[in-house]
C-alpha cells in the first residue's frame, strides 16, 4: 500500500505544479483546453483527503481497494502496476 500511496502522491503533486504553472497535459485540459486550473487543484486537494482518509481511517484491504481505484486514471503510466487495476 505504501508503494501505491508514494504513487498517487507523486501524480497529484504533478498535476498541482502543472496547473499552477498553466502547464496542464491534453489529458487533463481537454482537446478544446476547457478545464479551470483551479478545478484540477480543487480534484487535487480532495484526492488527497481522500488517500488521506483510505490510509488512516479504514482497514487496509478496504483502504487498498479505494487507493486502487484513485490510480485508475494514471493507468497508463509505465509505472503503474499491474497488480493495481481492479
Amino acid at each position: 500500500m505504501d508503494e501505491l500511496t508514494a504513487f498517487l502522491e507523486a501524480r497529484l503533486t504533478e498535476d498541482e505544479k502543472a496547473a499552477r504553472t498553466g502547464d496542464l497535459p491534453e489529458e487533463v485540459w481537454g482537446a478544446r483546453g476547457w478545464h479551470d486550473p483551479e478545478l484540477v487543484l480543487s480534484e487535487c486537494r480532495t484526492k488527497r483527503r481522500l488517500v488521506l482518509y483510505a490510509t488512516t481511517q479504514l482497514d487496509e484491504s478496504h483502504g487498498f481497494d479505494v487507493l486502487k481505484l484513485l490510480a485508475l486514471p494514471w493507468s497508463a503510466r509505465t509505472d503503474y502496476r499491474q497488480e493495481w487495476r481492479t
